[in-house]
C-alpha cells in the first residue's frame, strides 16, 4: 500500500511542474535515441559478425588494404591454397573474386549485374540452398566444363520476370558466351555482399600448382579452438615464409612483412570509414553521458529547491529508505518514458537511414546485402540496461547525496545554508564535464560538416555542367588480348578502335559537343605511385614523389574543360607498339620543373624491385590541373601523369559526354550510340558528372548529419545543463552572497569571483576537450583529410562558443542573485 503511496506521490510532483517534466524526459528521449539509433547502425553495419546455420563468425582473408588507394587487395591463389593446407587455424576456406557481368538472352538487351565468382563450397560454407535447381559443382571449375550460373532471386524476378522453367535456360554472358542457368537462391541471398549471380572460378584459381597472376579473396571460418589474435599470429609467420620464398620478380608482394591480413567481414567492407564509426560511436556516448548529468543535475536541483520539506520529514521520523524511493521514482518515470520515445526515435532514424543508403547506392547497386537497418533483441536489452542505468545515475547518486546534508543546522537556521565542500566540488565537476562532452562533440560535428561539404561542393578542376559519365565494359571474348604473341599490339588497337568508333558516332549527334575517356575521371578514383624523375632517383623509392595515375584517349581535353599548357596531346605517335609517351599535369611541371623543361624529360614508375632499367616514360604535354578522389580521401592527388590508351586498350573505360539540351535526351542518345557501334557492349553507372563526383562523399554526407543532429543535440545539453549546474551552484550560495554583500563587498568583485572560476572550469574542460578531439581526429586520419581551415574553425569556433554559453550561463544567475537586497539573500530559504 505504501508503495502504490510513494508512486501516485511521485507522480503527483511531476505533474505540478509540466515543463521540468517535459523537458527532462525530452533529454532522456534525445540522449537514449541516439544511444540505440547508433548502436543499431554500428552493430549492423560493422559490430556485429556474419553468421550461418553453425553459428561460426565470417572472416575474410585477402592481401594487405592498399592505403594508397583505399581499397582492399585480393591475394594471390596459391598462398591462400598454402595457407589452408599448410596451417591447422582453418575450419574452412572458400574462393571469390567480385565483377560486373552482362547478361542478356541471345539477340537480347544486355543488363548489367553484381557478379561473384566463386568456389563451389560456397553453398555449403553457408548453408543455404537453391529454391530450385542445384548450386556449383567441383566439376563445374574444370577446364572446358560447360559455362554454368547461379542466379539471385531479385534477378529471377525482376529480369526473368519469375519464369518457372529459367532452370537449364541458356543466357548470354558479356554479349557473347553462352552460359546455363542450373539454379536460383533464396530472396534475400547475396553471399559474400553483393552477388546477383554466381559463376564457378577456374581450376587454376582453385587448385593452383605454381605462382600466377590469379587474385582472389577468400571467406574463412576459423576452428573453435583458434581465436582471431591467433589467427593473425600464423598469419604473420605465414607472411615471413612466402616472402622467403619469393623471387625478384615477386618481392614486391611482400611489404615490410605484410601480405596476408584477416578481418571480420563486415569490417572489411568498412576499413576506410572504421576510424569515422569509432569517433561517431564515442560521441554518442558523450552525448548519453550529457544527458545523464543533465538530468541528474535537474533532479538534484529538485531535490535541494526541497529540501527543507525533507529535513522536516526526517524529523518527522520518515525512513530515509522511503525518502530514496520516492525520490527515485520520480527518475523511473522520467527515463520510463523517456525509454519509449526514444525507441520511436530510433526506429524513425533507422527508417530514414534505410531509404538514404538505398538511395545512396541506387545506380551502381554495391550495397551489401547485411545493410539493412532495424532494431533487434541486442538493442532493446542495451536501451532496457541503458534505461536502468539512468535511473542510477540520475535518481538514485542524487538522492543519497541529498541526505547527507546537516538537516538539524538546516532545520535550525531555517535556510538552505552555505554550499558544502562536497557540494562545490560535485557542482565543479558537473560543469567540467559539460564542457569537455559538449566540447568533443561539437569539434567532430564541425570538422565533419565542414569537410563533407567542402568535398562535395569544391573545384575538382573540370567543367561538370551538361556533363554525362558512364562506364563502358567490353565483352572480354570479342575483345580478347592474345598476351605474348604477334597478335596482342593488334587486339589491344581493336579495344582502342572501339572508343573512338564511338566517339565518332556520338559527335555526329546533334546533341553531343565531345565525348573522352578515362580509366577514372577526375574526381574519382584517387590512389597513388610513386614515380622516378630521370636522374633524380631518391635512395629510398618511397622517398620518391607520388602521383595518380590514368589511361587517357587524345584529343578531347576540352570535353571537360581541361587543356594543353605546354607541348602537345596524344596523338598517331603514341599509339604505336611500344610508345612510352606521358602527360603530366601543372602541378608536377611547376614544382619538379620549375625551368620550364617538363617536356622531353623521362619519368617512370618507381618501385622496391625496378625490373625494367628502359620503362622510361617521355614527358610529351603538360595540361591542366585536375583533382582525382575526393577531398576527404587520403588516396587523392594534386599529382596527375596520364598515358595513352591507345596501345594499350583497356576493357573498361569511363566515359564523359559535353551535350546540349536534356539530359535524358543525352542519356538516350549514349545507349543508342553504343547500340550502334556494337551492342554486346556493357554500359552502367550511368550518371551526371556532379552525381559522380558526390558519389564518394555520399556515405560520409550521411554519417555528417548523424554528427549535425549530435552537435544540436550538444549544444542544447550543453547549453541548458552548463546553465542549470551554474544556476545551481549561485543559488547554493545565495546566503554566502548575501554576507558579502552585507560586509560591503562591491557586486562586480561578486560576479567577477564566478567568471574567475567558471574561467578554471573552462581552461580544464575546453583543453580536455580540445584533446579528446584530436585523437578521435587521428583515429580517421589514416583514410580521411581535414583542411588546415576546417581544423582551425573547429579548434577555434566550437570552443568559443562553449565560452560564450559558460560565462552567459555564470553571469545571468549572479546578476539575478545582486539584484536582490542583501535582506533578502540572508534569509533565502
Amino acid at each position: 500500500m505504501s508503495v502504490a503511496i510513494d508512486i501516485k506521490y511521485a507522480a503527483r510532483l511531476l505533474a505540478k511542474k509540466p515543463r521540468f517534466t517535459a523537458l527532462t524526459i525530452l533529454i532522456v528521449a534525445i540522449g537514449l535515441g541516439l544511444t540505440l539509433y547508433t548502436y543499431s547502425l554500428l552493430n549492423q553495419l560493422l559490430f556485429s559478425d556474419i553468421k550461418f546455420a553453425d553459428n561460426k563468425p565470417v572472416y575474410i582473408i585477402e592481401g594487405t588494404y592498399d592505403k594508397t588507394h583505399l581499397e582492399r587487395r585480393e591475394a594471390n591463389a596459391i598462398d591462400l591454397y598454402n595457407l589452408k593446407n599448410d596451417t591447422s587455424i582453418i575450419d574452412e576456406l572458400g574462393l571469390y573474386v567480385e565483377g560486373t557481368t552482362f547478361v542478356g538472352e541471345p539477340g537480347g538487351t544486355l543488363r548489367k549485374f553484381n557478379a561473384s565468382y566463386v568456389s563451389s563450397n560456397l553453398f555449403s560454407f553457408t548453408g543455404i540452398k537453391p529454391m530450385l535447381g542445384r548450386s556449383l559443382l567441383p566439376s563445374d571449375h574444370e577446364d572446358g566444363a560447360e559455362e554454368v550460373l547461379v542466379i539471385g532471386y531479385d534477378m529471377w524476378q525482376g529480369y526473368f520476370n519469375g519464369e518457372q522453367d529459367i532452370v537449364g535456360k541458356t543466357v548470354s554472358i558479356d554479349g557473347d558466351d553462352p552460359a546455363k542457368i542450373v539454379g536460383i537462391m533464396p530472396q534475400g541471398f547475396a553471399f559474400p555482399a553483393i552477388a546477383d549471380m554466381w559463376q564457378p572460378l577456374d581450376e587454376e584459381a582453385i587448385a593452383p600448382t605454381k605462382r600466377n597472376r590469379r587474385w582472389v579473396s577468400s571467406f574463412v571460418k576459423l576452428k573453435d579452438s583458434i581465436s582471431l589474435n591467433e589467427a593473425r599470429s600464423v598469419l604473420k609467420t605465414t607472411n615471413l615464409s612466402i616472402a622467403n620464398s619469393l623471387d625478384d620478380n615477386w618481392r614486391w608482394l611482400v611489404d615490410d612483412g605484410e601480405y596476408l591480413t584477416i578481418e571480420p567481414m563486415k569490417k572489411a567492407h568498412l576499413l576506410q570509414y572504421h576510424g569515422m564509426f569509432i569517433a561517431l560511436m564515442f560521441v554518442v556516448i558523450l552525448i548519453l553521458a550529457l544527458a545523464c548529468i543533465n538530468v541528474g543535475n535537474l533532479l538534484l536541483s529538485r531535490v535541494n529547491e526541497r529540501i527543507k520539506e525533507v529535513a522536516v520529514r526526517i524529523a518527522l521520523g520518515v525512513p530515509q529508505q522511503r525518502l530514496i524511493l520516492q525520490m527515485l521514482l520520480e527518475s523511473i518515470f522520467i527515463c520510463s518514458i523517456g525509454g519509449i520515445l526514444g525507441l520511436l526515435l530510433a526506429g524513425y532514424g533507422l527508417d530514414i537511414t534505410n531509404s538514404v543508403l538505398r538511395d545512396i547506392f541506387k545506380i551502381d547497386g554495391y550495397m551489401p546485402y547485411w545493410w539493412s537497418l532495424a532494431i533487434d533483441g541486442s538493442g532493446i536489452a542495451l536501451l532496457v540496461a541503458t534505461v536502468i542505468l539512468m535511473i542510477v545515475v540520475t535518481g538514485l547518486i542524487p538522492a543519497t547525496q541529498s541526505l547527507r546534508s546537516d538537516f538539524n543546522a538546516l532545520l535550525r537556521d531555517g535556510t538552505r545554508g552555505a554550499l558544502s565542500k562536497r557540494a562545490a566540488r560535485t557542482t565543479k565537476v558537473l560543469v567540467v564535464s559539460e564542457i569537455i562532452l559538449s566540447c568533443v562533440v561539437l569539434i567532430m560535428a564541425s570538422i565533419i560538416l565542414i569537410s563533407t561539404y567542402s568535398a562535395s561542393n569544391a573545384d575538382y578542376g573540370v567543367e561538370t555542367e551538361n556533363r554525362l559519365t558512364a562506364t563502358l565494359q567490353l565483352p572480354p571474348s570479342e575483345f580478347e588480348i592474345r598476351s605474348d604473341t604477334e597478335f596482342e599490339y593488334e587486339d589491344r588497337l581493336r579495344r582502342s578502335a572501339f572508343y573512338y568508333a564511338l566517339k565518332d558516332e556520338l559527335t555526329r549527334r546533334d546533341n553531343i559537343e565531345n565525348a573522352i575517356f578515362m580509366t577514372q575521371l577526375p574526381g574519382t578514383g584517387g590512389g597513388t605511385s610513386y614515380f622516378e624523375i630521370e636522374g633524380r632517383a631518391a635512395e629510398v623509392f618511397d622517398e620518391n614523389p607520388y602521383s595518380n595515375n590514368e589511361g587517357i584517349s587524345h584529343g578531347e581535353l576540352n570535353t571537360l574543360g581541361m587543356r594543353v599548357v605546354d607541348g602537345r596531346d596524344f596523338n598517331f605517335q603514341d599509339a604505336e607498339d611500344g610508345a612510352r609517351s606521358i602527360l603530366v599535369n601543372e602541378s608536377i611541371a611547376r614544382d619538379f620543373f620549375p625551368e620550364g623543361d617538363a617536356v622531353g624529360s623521362r619519368v617512370r614508375r618507381a618501385s622496391q624491385a625496378q625490373e625494367n632499367t628502359n620503362d622510361w616514360f617521355t614527358i610529351v604535354g603538360v595540361v591542366s590541373d585536375t583533382f582525382h578522389g575526393s577531398l576527404m580521401d587520403i588516396s587523392s592527388a594534386q599529382y596527375n601523369t596520364y598515358h595513352s590508351m591507345d596501345n594499350w586498350g583497356p576493357w573498361r573505360m569511363q566515359i564523359a559526354l559535353h551535350y546540349v539540351g536534356h539530359e535524358q535526351l543525352a542519356r538516350n542518345t549514349l545507349i543508342d550510340a553504343i547500340n550502334t557501334v556494337n551492342s554486346n557492349v556493357g554500359m552502367y553507372n550511368l550518371q551526371s558528372y556532379n552525381e559522380l563526383i558526390k558519389k564518394p562523399t555520399l556515405l560520409i554526407a550521411s554519417v555528417s548529419k548523424i554528427f549535425l543532429i549530435c552537435g544540436i543535440v550538444a549544444a542544447f545539453l550543453a547549453a541548458s545543463g552548463i546553465y542549470a549546474v551554474a544556476a545551481n551552484s549561485v543559488q547554493q550560495r545565495t546566503q554566502e552572497i548575501g554576507v558579502r554583500r552585507a560586509l560591503g563587498a562591491p557586486d562586480n568583485l561578486i560576479v567577477r569571483m564566478f567568471i574567475v572560476q567558471a574561467s578554471w572550469q573552462l581552461i580544464v574542460g575546453v583543453c580536455a576537450g580540445i584533446g579528446i578531439s584530436l585523437w578521435l581526429i587521428s583515429l580517421m586520419s589514416s583514410t580521411m583529410v581535414f583542411s588546415l581551415n576546417t581544423l582551425i574553425v573547429a579548434m577555434v569556433g566550437m570552443p568559443l562558443i562553449i565560452v560564450f554559453m559558460v560565462l552567459l550561463a555564470t553571469l545571468v544567475p549572479t546578476k539575478r542573485v545582486i539584484e536582490k537586497e542583501p535582506a533578502y539573500a540572508l534569509h533565502y530559504n
